[in-house]
């Protein structure tokens, strides 16, 4: 059993530089451009068993795309959806900054963590609910696309450090780059621990299409 971790296309909100979360913002014209690109890629490399997607219209839309390419239906899970940023949903960087300075959304710098904002979703929270969907998406047999969100795809790749025994120094949580519509692909080695086989994977991405954007 295989994950294909796809980030959705460049969104409006990427493009007005917004923190998104769960804000619900539709794919640029870009944005389609890069999911037909990464729906062509998976179809070349043989496609896949499913494809599940979080509800947001940017991972629905890029979806979409493939689905129509592999000849695949789409489901939806909500717990793919993005990190719930609460009340910093719709700022921008300069927003946050001015508002609350000295703010990081990676939360946990050395051993005291920040605050949690009014409405947001706690990174607790969010670990579990993303460690539980890909457990379950784990257990199936055959090759699953995931169509999700940056914040998604790094709390994977912090699983997967500390399950290859990060001591407590480097087991923070740490950024991991995600361009739109780059693969990731998660798998389990001989003792059940998820290994990573590729990250940002965007080689199929189009010269000047590839863009990195929040959440």
């Amino acid at each position: 059993m295989t994950l294909l971790l796809v980030r959705h296309g460049e969104s409006e909100g990427n493009v007005e530089g917004l923190i998104q979360g769960q804000l619900d913002k539709p794919l640029t014209d870009l944005g389609h451009v890069q999911a037909k690109a990464v729906a062509e890629r998976l179809s070349a490399d043989g496609g896949a068993d499913r494809i599940v997607t979080s509800p947001l219209a940017r991972a629905l839309q890029t979806a979409e795309a493939i689905g129509s390419a592999l000849g695949l239906p789409v489901t939806t899970d909500d717990r793919l959806m993005e990190y719930d940023f609460g009340e910093l949903s719709g700022l921008t960087g300069a927003e946050v900054a001015e508002r609350y300075p000295g703010w990081s959304w990676l939360v946990d710098r050395g051993d005291t963590p920040r605050e949690v904002l009014p409405g947001e979703e706690g990174w607790p929270s969010f670990d579990a609910r993303i460690a539980e969907a890909f457990a379950d998406l784990m257990a199936l047999e055959g090759q699953t696309v995931v169509v999700t969100h940056g914040g998604a795809i790094m709390a994977a790749m912090n699983a997967v450090m500390r399950m290859h025994g990060a001591t407590k120094a480097d087991a923070r949580r740490v950024r991991f780059p995600m361009k739109n519509c780059g693969i990731t692909e998660l798998d389990r080695d001989p003792e059940g621990r998820l290994i990573v086989l590729r990250h940002n994977d965007a080689c199929h991405l189009p010269a000047d299409t590839a863009s990195v954007g929040s959440s």
